[in-house]
């Protein structure tokens, strides 16, 4: 996990996989987070954060390449007939 990741997957089956990939890293940084508050070590609850902190990004990216993927598809699909 990286802060800034990209995702470079132009089909919408992987760009969705890789949405909910990023957000079960989320949910699981979030337990770990609770956890490590739980336990009162610093180093625990910093590296924790710091893990959350990553997931966000990794989310936020993933979701940004699936909605601009959407949104560009969208706009270059002619409306239909009525």
């Amino acid at each position: 996990m990286t802060v800034g990741t990209t995702v470079a997957a132009t089909d919408p089956d992987r760009l969705h996989a890789a949405v909910n990939a990023a957000a079960r890293r989320l949910y699981d940084a979030e337990t770990a987070l609770h956890i490590a508050r739980q336990t009162g070590v610093y180093a625990w609850i910093g590296a924790a954060y710091a893990r959350l902190h990553e997931a966000i990004a990794d989310h936020i990216a993933a979701v940004d390449a699936y909605e601009g993927f959407a949104q560009t598809h969208r706009a270059s699909c002619p409306p239909e007939a009525a």
